[in-house]
Order: C-alpha cells, then sequence, then structure tokens
C-alpha cells in the first residue's frame, strides 16, 4: 500500500500541538496571596488570567467574569475588615484543561501585624535616635520638666524614652501590648518619668491630661482609614493641650494636582501610606483653635537635621517616607510625599 506524502505542515503549529498535550498532562496546583485593594479588580483578574494561562487552560469571557464576581466579593471582605488584609487565590488542575480556583479573605489587626515585626524583624524596628523634628520642637522650651509631653503610638518608645532622659514628663500611649511593655521595661530600667497607656486613646481619654505642651504622632496617621479619624487628632489635641501648646504629625499628602483615586487610598492604606489631600487636612482641622506653623518634608528634614549616621533610620524609611510603598518608581514622580506638620493651638500657656 502506498504511503501518501506528508502534507507540508508548520513547525511552529505541531510544536503548539505538542506543548497542548504536554500540559493535559501535568498536574498542577499553586496558589497566590496578595493584598485586597478593591478599586483595582481588574489587576486581579488579569493576574489570575496570566497565570492560569500559563498552566495551559485559557478563560473564556463568561468564565472570567464569574471569577471576577468571585474576587471583587472576596476584597470587599477582606478591605472592610483590615487595612492589613488579603486574599488567597489557591488553584488545581488535575489533569486534563479543567482548573479549579477558591478565593478566600485574610485578614490581621494592626497590633498582630507589628507583634509580627517583633518577632520574625531585627531591631531596631523604626531607628535609634529620636524624630529629629520632634526632638527641636521639643528643645525650644528651656525647662522640660514644666513641658509634659504626650506621645501617641509610642512604638517601641524611641522618642518617648529619648524626650524623658531629657527630662520631660511623658506620657506614652500604645495599642501593641507588645510594644507598650518594651517602653515599659526600659523607662523602669533608666528610672525615666514615663506613664505607659495601652489601649486606644480615641475610644476614650479618661486616662489622659488636659495640660500637655506638645503633643506627637509620630508615624501614626499614616495607619488611618478616614478623615473623620484625622478629625479626632484635632479634637483630642484641643482637650488635652494647654493654650499655646503644640501638635506634631507626619502625614502623607498629595502633592498640587494630584488627586488620589479610591484604588490609590486602598493601596496606600495596605502599605501603611494613608493618604491625604490639603482639603481634607484643613477639614479635619476646621473651626478648632489651631494655626499650622510648620509644613516640612520628612526626607529633607530628618535628612538634614538628624545626627550623623543616623540617616536614614532603617533600610526602609526613605522610600516610605517619598510614597514609593505604593507607588513603586523614582521619588521625583512619587504624587505624594510624608510631611511633617505642626499646629499651635491658640492662647498662651
Amino acid at each position: 500500500m502506498e504511503v501518501p506524502p506528508l502534507r507540508p505542515i508548520d513547525p511552529a503549529t505541531l510544536r503548539e500541538g505538542m506543548a497542548r498535550r504536554l500540559y493535559r498532562g501535568a498536574v498542577v496546583t499553586g496558589q497566590i496571596t496578595v493584598a485586597a485593594v478593591p478599586a483595582m479588580i481588574d489587576e486581579y483578574v488579569n493576574m489570575c488570567d496570566t497565570v492560569f494561562a500559563g498552566v495551559g487552560v485559557r478563560f473564556s469571557a463568561e468564565e472570567l467574569a464569574r471569577l471576577k464576581t468571585v474576587l471583587e466579593g472576596e476584597l470587599a471582605v477582606a478591605f472592610e475588615a483590615s487595612p492589613r488584609s488579603r486574599i488567597v487565590i489557591s488553584y488545581d488542575c488535575p489533569v486534563g484543561r479543567i482548573l479549579n480556583y477558591h478565593v478566600k479573605a485574610e485578614w490581621s489587626t494592626i497590633e498582630s501585624a507589628y507583634d509580627h515585626w517583633v518577632a520574625t524583624r531585627q531591631p531596631p524596628l523604626f531607628g535609634t535616635e529620636p524624630d529629629a523634628r520632634v526632638w527641636g520642637l521639643a528643645g525650644e522650651t528651656a525647662d522640660p520638666s514644666t513641658h509634659r509631653v504626650l506621645d501617641i503610638g509610642a512604638g517601641t518608645g524611641r522618642n518617648t524614652l529619648a524626650l524623658a532622659r531629657r527630662g520631660h514628663p511623658v506620657d506614652a500611649v500604645e495599642m501593641t501590648s507588645t510594644f507598650a511593655d518594651i517602653i515599659r521595661a526600659e523607662a523602669e530600667r533608666q528610672a525615666l518619668n514615663v506613664r505607659v497607656i495601652q489601649g486606644d486613646v480615641f475610644a476614650t481619654t479618661e486616662d489622659l491630661r488636659s495640660d500637655y505642651r506638645l503633643i506627637v504622632l509620630s508615624e501614626v496617621v499614616s495607619d488611618f482609614r478616614t478623615t473623620q479619624q484625622l478629625r479626632g487628632v484635632f479634637e483630642l489635641a484641643d482637650r488635652c493641650l494647654v493654650p499655646g501648646g503644640r501638635l506634631v504629625f507626619n502625614a502623607f499628602l498629595a502633592r498640587p494636582g494630584y488627586f488620589p483615586d479610591d484604588a490609590a487610598r486602598e493601596l496606600g492604606q495596605q502599605v501603611y501610606t494613608a493618604i491625604f489631600t490639603r482639603q481634607e487636612l484643613a477639614s479635619a482641622a476646621g473651626l478648632l483653635p489651631f494655626t499650622l506653623i510648620g509644613d516640612d518634608s520628612v526626607y529633607d528634614y530628618e535628612k538634614d537635621h538628624l545626627p550623623d549616621g543616623a540617616w536614614p533610620p532603617t533600610s526602609w524609611y526613605a522610600a516610605w517616607v517619598s510614597g514609593l510603598d505604593a507607588f513603586d518608581g523614582e521619588r521625583e514622580t512619587s504624587p505624594i510625599e510624608m510631611r511633617w506638620l505642626v499646629y499651635q493651638k491658640a492662647g498662651t500657656g
């Protein structure tokens, strides 16, 4: 029997057919864990589509629409629960071209996130020196013993302990029990005038005094979720500062001409970079007796004023205060930056 000659076939076509057969015989399992940013839903769909296609499974338009619906639901649940949230996309592809997937929301509290820092990172977690801006403001008083300080979100006590060593009576507020224990133990060891308050001062102010001359929130507002929380800072300062007292905090502000959308705000919250506009800042302080007397770039101020060898305070600090944890790129192109903001309460103390 005569064998018919082989018709001309494109080698690339043959190779594609072989690859399809290879993929069909593969047994695939995998998992994607990614921060929850609901407004970036299209990126999640594209990520899954690319990964699934990489193991030989192409979703139809209908299947992608179903995937999008599932992702949207879990992203919303995760982000609503906490800014320290993520979704876990598990998938498996048994022999054949059928791919099964499951999407699950996960989250943790801010306190547990910082507990994880303590357990997994080498100290110092936030640097060894007090913030130059805080130190400069405190240094304007000749008698620190009469210049009581409230340090909200004191962390491991970087500012609290340095100010207490200078002679300031300091109340340190910290929600994370591990951090509060560190401050308490170190203050006792050095016999410093420090009172540690563990808890959320924005829930109740009964443990606070009304004669503070300086209130500090360093790297705290970057964990906020709403402008109302920022308003709460000014309301607390109004209750607790003496006339003429000062409030200092750092916050990520949008540069002129940039208006952050939902995706930018949500991603920012996931990377300790809550974004506010100048208008929101003014609204938060509105009708309260405060005047903005200082507005400086954190990057520039700390770089210029920290002691020799102390810049940057940590390996991640310079990029973070420049907004690059949310906007990967160059510092000059970041639409946000962290600013030191100093407000003075009306009157004289």
